[in-house]
């Protein structure tokens, strides 16, 4: 349900979202600068207005946030090509390396994940973030096994870190290196 009044005249108006199990309003400023409101089923559209504009100034912070962080993210980390590169090679890629060290991967996903760089589900799917055509060769390789050797333990426990130290000898060079760089690729 959209609103039909703005935050101001040149503003577009937020978006109001009604949801069945919130239990307080909850306003969000969304990657493109737009203001969302989430509402308790029993709250009225007055109510949410009047929760958006006690939030005005907390609103145009974080929309300004928005804008710098947009205006500093270099044109190439928004390039379709680019992650459709990665969705071609990165699943290749992993499950190759899973071949050669006899490990089952029952599926492989890219996604645009904001803080990992991979991930391993209990049910064996590993989820690898796009941006890992942008690290070097052994980094990527790194995160990769990583994962896999998550199928053999699912979780972070020194016996984890051994398998992955025992497959991987640049773990700490990599680990150094995603520390140090990989922030300026998210």
């Amino acid at each position: 349900m959209q609103l039909a009044l703005p935050l101001a005249a040149d503003e577009p108006a937020p978006r109001v979202i009604r949801h069945r199990r919130a239990r307080r309003y909850i306003l969000r400023v969304l990657e493109d600068g737009t203001v969302r409101v989430t509402m308790p089923r029993w709250g009225t559209m007055r109510e949410a207005m009047q929760f958006v504009e006690s939030h005005r100034g907390w609103v145009a912070t974080q929309q300004a946030r928005r804008q710098q962080r947009a205006a500093e993210r270099p044109s190439w980390l928004s390039d379709p090509a680019l992650r459709g590169r990665a969705a071609d090679e990165l699943p290749r890629e992993l499950l190759r390396l899973a071949e050669r060290h006899g490990i089952s991967v029952p599926r492989v996903m890219v996604r645009n994940q904001r803080s990992r760089w991979g991930s391993c589900s209990r049910r064996g799917t590993i989820t690898l973030n796009w941006r890992l055509v942008l690290v070097p060769d052994f980094v990527r390789e790194y995160v990769m096994l990583h994962e896999l050797m998550h199928r053999r333990e699912l979780n972070h426990s020194a016996r984890f870190w051994r398998l992955v130290a025992d497959i991987c000898p640049r773990m700490d060079d990599a680990m150094h290196w995603l520390r140090i760089e990989g922030a300026r690729l998210f």
